[in-house]
C-alpha cells in the first residue's frame, strides 16, 4: 500500500485529475467544486502521495550530508587513476584544487596514504526535498482554503450593512464615505471606501478598500467589488412624489423619457423625446427641471453606495508560506549540482585514485580533468 501511496503513476493520476477538475470548475463557476469532498479526497491523497515519496528520500539526503570518511576502500572502486612524481607537491596541489573550488574536505593521512573525501553543492541537494514541502504546504493550504466563505455586501454611504453569517458572524459593516479617484489627466484611477467594522455591534476597525488593496480585518478581506449611486427626486403633478432611482436607469414622466447620471461635474439629467435628447443639465441639489407636459423634477439629493466582496480563506497564509518556500527552492536549483570527489593519493605507487559522484557526466568529466592537470603534472 505504501509503495503505491508513493508511486509516479499515482501522483500523475492525481495531477491530471486536479488539472481536470479545475478546468471544470473554471469553465463552470456555479458549480462548487472546490467545496466538494472528493476533491477535498484528491488534494489530500496527493498530498500524502508527496509526504511519503519525501520521507523516503530523506534518509538518502542525510546519508550524503552527513557522510563519513570510508578508509577501508579498495582501489578498484576507484574510476579513475593518476599518476604522479612528487608525491608532496601532489599533495599539496589536491587539497589547493578542492580549497579553490570551494569543497568541503574530510581526509585521513597516514604514512601510506592520503584519503580525502570532498562535497560541495549542498543547497542543490536540499532543493528537490524543500520543493517537496512547498507542495505539500501548498496543497495543505487548498484543503484549508476549501473550507473559506465569500459573499456581497451592498451599503449606502452612512449605512450599516450585516455581513452574511456563513462568512463572519456577529459582524456588520459601515460605509463612512465613497470616492471615484481621477488621475492628472481626468481619467477614473481608483475608487475607495472608507468603512468601519463592528462586531456583536461594537467598533473594532476603521481602515479604507480600494481596487487591488483590500483591507482585511482577523481573516475577513473586503474588496472593492463594485459601486452605484442613487438619486433621491420628487416628481410634482397632481400630487408630490419622491422616489430613489438608479443612476443611469431610464425612466418616464408622461410622454417624457428621462435618466440621471453621476459624473464628475455632477449629476447629469437628460430628456427624451424618442431617441433624441431635448434638455440636458448638471443638477444640484434643490435645483427643478420641468417637463414638456407641465411635471416639475425636483433633484433633491445623491446617495452614493459601494459594493464590497467579503471573503474568509483559512489556507491563505499557508499557501502564501508555501509559495515562498517553493521560490526559495527552486533559486536553490541554480546554486551548483552537488558532487562527491573520493579520493586516495597512495604514497608507495605515487598514484591518485579517484573517483567523482555527480548526476552531471560533463561537470563530472570536467572535475577529472582538473585532478589530472593540475595534481597529476603538480611537480
Amino acid at each position: 500500500m505504501i509503495k503505491f501511496l508513493s508511486s509516479i503513476k499515482l501522483a500523475v493520476i492525481l495531477i491530471a485529475a486536479l488539472v481536470v477538475t479545475s478546468i471544470i470548475a473554471t469553465l463552470n463557476p456555479n458549480v462548487n467544486i472546490y467545496k466538494s469532498i472528493w476533491f477535498r479526497g484528491l488534494i489530500l491523497i496527493f498530498t500524502f502521495n508527496l509526504l511519503i515519496c519525501s520521507v523516503q528520500r530523506i534518509p538518502v539526503m542525510l546519508g550524503k550530508l552527513f557522510k563519513k570518511l570510508d578508509s577501508q576502500t579498495e582501489f578498484k572502486q576507484y574510476e579513475r587513476e593518476i599518476s604522479i612524481q612528487d608525491v608532496t607537491v601532489s599533495e599539496i596541489q589536491l587539497r589547493k584544487l578542492l580549497g579553490e573550488k570551494g569543497y568541503r574536505v574530510k581526509e585521513e593521512n597516514t604514512t601510506d596514504k592520503l584519503i580525502l573525501l570532498a562535497n560541495k553543492g549542498f543547497l542543490n541537494l536540499l532543493a528537490p526535498h524543500l520543493l517537496h514541502i512547498s507542495l505539500i504546504i501548498v496543497l495543505l493550504g487548498a484543503f484549508l482554503g476549501s473550507f473559506g466563505a465569500n459573499d456581497r455586501v451592498m451599503a449606502f454611504v452612512g449605512n450599516q450593512a450585516d455581513i452574511p453569517s456563513h462568512v463572519a458572524k456577529g459582524m456588520a459593516i459601515q460605509v463612512n464615505n465613497f470616492q471615484t479617484l481621477y488621475d492628472s489627466n481626468g481619467a477614473i484611477d481608483n475608487w475607495v471606501s472608507d468603512i468601519t467594522i463592528f462586531v456583536n455591534g461594537k467598533e473594532v476597525a476603521n481602515g479604507t478598500t480600494r481596487v487591488n488593496k483590500p483591507f482585511k480585518y482577523k481573516g475577513v478581506v473586503f474588496y472593492q467589488s463594485s459601486y452605484g449611486y442613487n438619486h433621491l427626486i420628487g416628481i410634482s403633478g397632481e400630487e408630490e412624489e419622491y422616489y430613489a432611482i438608479p443612476d443611469k436607469k431610464t425612466f418616464n414622466v408622461g410622454d417624457t423619457l428621462f435618466n440621471i447620471q453621476y459624473l464628475r461635474g455632477g449629476s447629469l439629467i437628460k430628456l427624451y423625446e424618442g431617441r433624441n435628447v431635448i434638455d440636458a443639465r448638471y443638477l444640484q441639489q434643490g435645483d427643478t427641471i420641468e417637463f414638456p407636459g407641465g411635471e416639475i423634477l425636483e433633484y433633491a439629493d445623491i446617495n452614493p453606495y459601494t459594493v464590497l466582496a467579503v471573503k474568509v480563506d483559512p489556507g491563505t497564509n499557508v499557501v502564501m508560506v508555501g509559495f515562498i518556500l517553493m521560490i526559495i527552492s527552486s533559486s536553490m536549483f541554480w546554486s551548483g549540482r552537488y558532487r562527491e570527489i573520493h579520493a586516495v593519493l597512495d604514497k608507495k605507487s605515487s598514484k591518485v585514485f579517484v573517483k567523482v559522484v555527480c548526476k552531471n557526466t560533463d561537470i563530472k568529466n570536467q572535475i577529472y580533468t582538473e585532478l589530472a592537470t593540475k595534481v597529476g603534472e603538480g611537480q
